[in-house]
């Protein structure tokens, strides 16, 4: 499948013309939507980066930094994030960002068990997951056995970077971040680079029913009434109308 070339940004870009990001070949963005667990506050030009990418047709992905107050609740973390996503579609998903030195401290049984907490939530939620992370961390630092089910966008610069592709650098995964320096036009500082192996488009998720939904509430995978979270957080943090779901299983159960 042929490539797909795209750009990670947050608030260091500044305002994106994404218009002019579209015309010059990027076809997905993977954006900052919230600070750091220490403040969960909404990046300051998540709203505009995504609204831009949808009018323009670029795929959109967002990050999720895992740093030293994510450790303390990655669940509480992972709930900021789909708070201001607000069930929102991700045609690229969410990202781990490993590459903290607190998360390095944490050693690879407890990595994996916070990325799975991650995960879980996420997935639940609708949404495809992925990790994002280096050679150093998936020598050294990452289970990759225990890891295996998820797809790697890996990050690897040449020495001397200037935004060149350099394809004997190649780390391997589903997608490389390949330069920190690109010049785009469109976005007025440099920016991380991008190129996706897949095609970009096996990443994408189908929307499943209402009816859909409704089978696998009756088959308990969406939690029930007092439950943490509930079932009716779950379902709408995911973009589904609880009420209608719910009139579906009251349905069924009458048969």
């Amino acid at each position: 499948m042929s490539r797909a070339y795209g750009v990670d940004v947050s608030h260091y870009q500044l305002d994106i013309d994404w218009k002019k990001v579209k015309a010059a070949g990027k076809q997905f963005a993977i954006m900052k939507a919230q600070y750091e667990a220490k403040s969960h506050r909404k990046d300051e030009y998540f709203e505009h980066n995504y609204q831009g990418c949808g009018d323009n047709g670029i795929m959109r992905g967002v990050y999720i930094f895992i740093g030293s107050q994510s450790i303390q609740d990655p669940a509480r973390d992972a709930w900021s994030l789909l708070n201001h996503l607000n069930g929102r579609e991700l045609e690229y998903g969410i990202w781990l960002d490993m590459e903290s030195a607190s998360l390095r401290r944490c050693g690879k049984k407890e990595i994996t068990r916070i990325a799975n907490v991650y995960a879980e939530i996420f997935e639940k939620a609708g949404y495809y997951v992925g990790i994002y992370s280096n050679l150093d961390w998936t020598r050294n630092v990452l289970d990759m056995k225990a890891l295996e089910r998820f797809d790697f966008w890996m990050a690897r610069y040449p020495k001397s970077d200037i935004g060149v592709l350099k394809e004997g650098l190649n780390p391997g995964g589903v997608a490389w971040q390949y330069s920190s320096k690109g010049i785009v036009p469109g976005i007025k500082v440099r920016c991380d680079l991008d190129v996706d192996f897949d095609g970009i488009i096996n990443l994408g998720k189908d929307r499943k029913s209402n009816e859909e939904i409704a089978d696998e509430v009756m088959q308990g995978l969406w939690g029930a009434k007092y439950t943490s979270p509930t079932r009716k957080e779950l379902l709408t943090a995911a973009g589904y109308n609880y009420f209608e779901v719910q009139q579906i299983v009251n349905q069924k159960m009458r048969r």
